[in-house]
């Protein structure tokens, strides 16, 4: 039931049992109030330890004030405290669950995701995101708990909104984000603190119109950052606004990016070559990707070309570690591992959980000086807490964390300078692709036929992504990555490859539209 990153399905608030609650999310990827109590339940009872006490947040979804008050009654019912933190962003589930030293946290989000969805993302007592085992005990438990008799007649579809227990909690996050400052600015050391922007415009700020435009246009205004919020202008949130619709690796015309819908690139304006011109959160506020000018037009500034500028300026005191994700640019790995003060570079499945994971179990002393990436936007950073450090995506701090680090200087915008390229074959059977057999086989056998001079070529999987299947090699001397492996988020089959170096482009994209041409008949439903 859960996938890359916690429950996500298309709000139905129409009554159902409970049953019928699991039917509907596994055939037809709905989210009924049913659901959402059946994963509360489950989380209080399989974290249930005494003096349970739960904080859980959500963003502006129409569904969402049902969806809260069903997961409030089944951690009531179960016997938990439960703090309501309002309208939020999903690290301030995890920042305020450590400061409380609550047992769990849930958020209710759908990410990036169209405004119709929702979904549950959960955190355990140490403010991680849960984990492939801690998912499959959940998921047993609900099924279990459906099984019985309910009386779940009092949820009901509501349009009242919900409201955060304390008003103090609509300044939690900007007085999170002021207390790490301190911290970012010693990690970051270019700009002493400041937040430069080389432009006679102000940054286009797009938040997807999600919770942060309560705080964090004035928050940048406050230290002399001049900004413009777009999103505000949104008929709904991720509605034609917001990093969700920003790609790694777009690029567009002066021309093209004034027609288009989105509202971040109907805002831009021509600016000489290098000038940062805009940044996009997405929905629960977690990434954050940028707009760069380029001669022809703007272009994405993706997390791997954000991770670089990181690095770049970091402090030379320290060692540092790097995480990467296994759809992060090939280059930016190379790159990091010829950096003097860098002294672990790691490869990870996809989502920001196993970037916090890999870098946590590198090493504890080693919190102040990591960095995880996705190409994506998410940037996984250290952070205080009661117990020391903790490691949390948070795109506003993200923002700041690159704009300490000089990336609002013209020109400071540097691409990894590997190539990399994204498929996606939707909407597709993910039951047909489980990364082995005779699917797996034959992708194998067209990466043989297509790159018949590959070296060294391996296919392997991570243990975090089950239906993963990874072919790495060598190609006239440019290293080279290929994975097939299902959305946990959508109904899609994705196909990545990467090389670090773009000279393979060509034969790499003629093996894109070659295992296209494999699959897609195959996984279309």
């Amino acid at each position: 039931m859960f996938g890359t990153d916690g429950i996500r399905g298309e709000v139905d608030l129409r009554p159902c049992g409970t049953r019928e609650a699991i039917d509907a999310l596994l055939d037809d990827r709905r989210l009924t109030l049913p659901l959402a109590w059946l994963a509360g339940q489950a989380v209080a009872r399989t974290l249930d330890v005494e003096g349970a006490k739960v904080v859980v947040g959500w963003d502006d979804r129409p569904g969402n004030p049902a969806l809260v008050q069903a997961v409030q009654d089944a951690f009531q019912t179960a016997g938990w405290e439960v703090t309501l933190l309002g309208t939020c962003a999903t690290p301030l589930v995890h920042h305020m669950l450590l400061k409380t030293r609550a047992s769990a946290g849930v958020m209710i989000t759908a990410s990036h995701n169209p405004v119709e969805d929702s979904g549950l993302k959960v955190f355990d007592a140490a403010g991680r995101k849960s984990t492939p085992e801690l998912e499959v005990r959940l998921s047993r438990t609900m099924l279990d708990l459906a099984q019985e008799d309910h009386d779940l007649l009092h949820l009901k579809d509501t349009t009242a909104g919900c409201e955060a227990d304390d008003p103090r909690f609509e300044r939690a996050h900007a007085a999170w984000l002021d207390a790490r400052m301190t911290d970012l600015t010693a990690m970051f050391p270019d700009t002493g603190g400041a937040l430069l922007h080389d432009s006679t415009m102000p940054l286009l700020l797009d938040l997807s119109r999600g919770s942060a435009i309560a705080w964090l246009p004035a928050w940048l205004d406050a230290r002399e950052l001049s900004v413009e919020e777009v999103s505000h202008m949104a008929s709904a949130m991720n509605r034609k606004c917001g990093a969700g619709e920003l790609a790694p690796g777009k690029r567009w015309t002066w021309e093209e990016a004034a027609s288009e819908d989105h509202l971040l690139l109907r805002h831009v304006r021509r600016a000489p070559v290098g000038t940062l011109l805009g940044a996009a959160l997405d929905g629960d506020g977690d990434r954050c990707l940028l707009l760069v000018a380029e001669s022809e037009g703007p272009a994405v500034v993706d997390g791997d070309a954000m991770a670089l500028r990181l690095l770049e300026s970091a402090a030379r005191d320290r060692t540092w570690t790097v995480a990467a994700s296994i759809e992060s640019d090939l280059a930016l790995s190379s790159s990091a591992q010829a950096m003097a003060h860098v002294g672990q570079v790691m490869e990870t499945a996809v989502g920001d959980r196993w970037l916090a994971v890999a870098l946590a179990e590198a090493s504890e002393a080693a919190a102040p000086c990591v960095i995880g990436v996705e190409d994506s936007g998410h940037l996984v950073l250290p952070s205080r807490c009661p117990d020391g450090w903790s490691l949390v995506g948070d795109g506003a701090a993200s923002l700041v964390a690159v704009l300490l680090a000089g990336l609002g200087r013209r020109g400071a915008v540097r691409q990894p300078g590997g190539w990399k390229k994204r498929v996606s074959i939707a909407p597709a059977d993910r039951s047909r692709w489980t990364g082995e057999g005779p699917l797996a086989d034959a992708v194998l056998a067209t990466v043989h036929a297509v790159l018949p001079h590959a070296a060294e070529v391996a296919a392997g999987g991570l243990e975090a992504e089950p239906n993963l299947l990874m072919v790495q090699g060598t190609v006239d001397g440019v290293r080279f990555s290929l994975g097939v492996r299902n959305s946990g988020t959508q109904a899609k089959t994705s196909l990545s490859a990467r090389a670090d170096h773009p000279r393979a482009m060509a034969q790499l994209d003629a093996l894109l539209m070659a295992l296209d041409d494999v699959l897609r008949p195959e996984l279309t439903p």
